[in-house]
């Protein structure tokens, strides 16, 4: 008889991994051979691959100086190759425990208190570049879907709706920040808060006191305007040169894209590569650790292919993309957690916190 509290044969965490494991296999023995697949691996040029390791630290790169300037309005300098690691072991944690997105945050803040940076500081920063950089990525995703109209690629129907969506979107946004201070929008502004507030008190907090009694709606909605008014701050102070951050990232995660496909023999138009990044982006996104894991390979040779690309390459290509651009990076984020934790024990006494930090509210 089994008893009550034993575990089950086959672990939850172990049932992705299984799923995986069946969608190569049958992947490889429905696609190529594996003498295919070492003849694409013998004609790389090698050249192009280590480029494309170099644009995507590149990329890595361009994120540190984003936060750079947005630490430096809190007066809080971080040496440069430590606030590198920083943006490394956030990637990490956000893919290796999905669900500590939470307790990442309290890590990056940890990281970040002996130069003087306040919880506060931290979780604004965060929110900011979250924000900023999901704008980077839906921007070229426009791009691309524009070509694809220009050059009457897929269905034009759904294009044109998805393209004339998103403008209204982006249009509406943007005139919302144009009359975020207007006498009319913040009467309804007021309406909406006290309607959520209300619908928080009485069905949320009311069904849920031991969880939720630590935040009542006047403490989440202080917090909330609290964030918007830093947030305000932040994006207006030094803009040219958080956009040409921005725009250096997508460039260099671009070109790190390109490179696969140029290492193992693949010209495609640019427009079609284009294309291509902006798909792969949302894929490389979604296929976070444990529950992607291989699923995002597979599915990016399945995309490549749909566009006249030989399946051994694009098999090889959707690897190579998958450990240039996640899994290296990664892994150097899991190996300075483990470094910069043992660092932490020890006190940093020269490398103190700056006199006359200003830190937020």
């Amino acid at each position: 008889m089994r008893r009550c509290g034993a575990k089950p044969l086959l672990s939850a965490r172990l049932l992705p991994w299984l799923i995986t494991l069946l969608l190569v296999i049958f992947l490889i023995r429905q696609g190529p051979s594996l003498s295919d697949l070492h003849r694409v691996i013998v004609q790389a040029q090698w050249f192009w691959l280590l480029l494309a390791v170099l644009f995507q630290a590149g990329a890595y790169g361009a994120i540190t100086w984003l936060n750079e300037l947005l630490l430096s309005q809190y007066r809080v300098l971080v040496p440069w190759l430590r606030q590198y690691l920083i943006q490394l072991i956030m990637a990490f944690i956000e893919a290796a425990i999905p669900s500590m997105a939470i307790s990442g945050l309290v890590l990056r803040a940890r990281l970040l208190k002996p130069y003087g940076a306040t919880a506060d500081v931290a979780s604004v920063t965060t929110v900011v570049e979250t924000v900023l950089i999901s704008a980077s990525v839906i921007f070229p995703a426009f791009v691309g879907l524009g070509w694809m109209l220009l050059h009457g690629i897929g269905d034009r129907r759904i294009e044109w709706t998805v393209l004339l969506w998103g403008i209204g979107f982006l249009g509406g946004g943007a005139v919302l920040i144009w009359q975020w201070r207007s006498a009319r929008l913040k009467a309804i502004q007021r309406r909406w808060v006290f309607g959520l507030g209300s619908w928080w008190d009485q069905y949320l907090l009311s069904r849920f006191p031991d969880r939720l009694g630590q935040w009542p709606s006047a403490r989440w909605i202080a917090r909330a305007r609290y964030l918007m008014a830093e947030m305000t701050i932040l994006l207006r102070t030094r803009p040219i040169a958080i956009v040409s951050a921005l725009c250096l990232r997508t460039a260099s995660e671009a070109l790190g894209f390109i490179g696969c496909f140029y290492a193992f023999g693949q010209r495609l138009p640019p427009y079609t590569l284009l294309l291509l990044y902006t798909l792969t982006i949302t894929i490389n996104t979604l296929g976070a650790i444990p529950g992607g894991v291989g699923l995002a390979e597979v599915s990016l040779a399945t995309l490549y292919a749909q566009f006249d690309v030989e399946l051994e390459r694009a098999m090889i290509i959707a690897l190579a993309y998958r450990l240039t651009g996640y899994w290296l990076p990664r892994a150097v984020g899991g190996l300075s957690w483990l470094w910069l934790e043992r660092l932490h024990r020890a006190p940093l006494a020269s490398e103190g916190p700056a006199d006359g930090n200003r830190q937020p509210g």
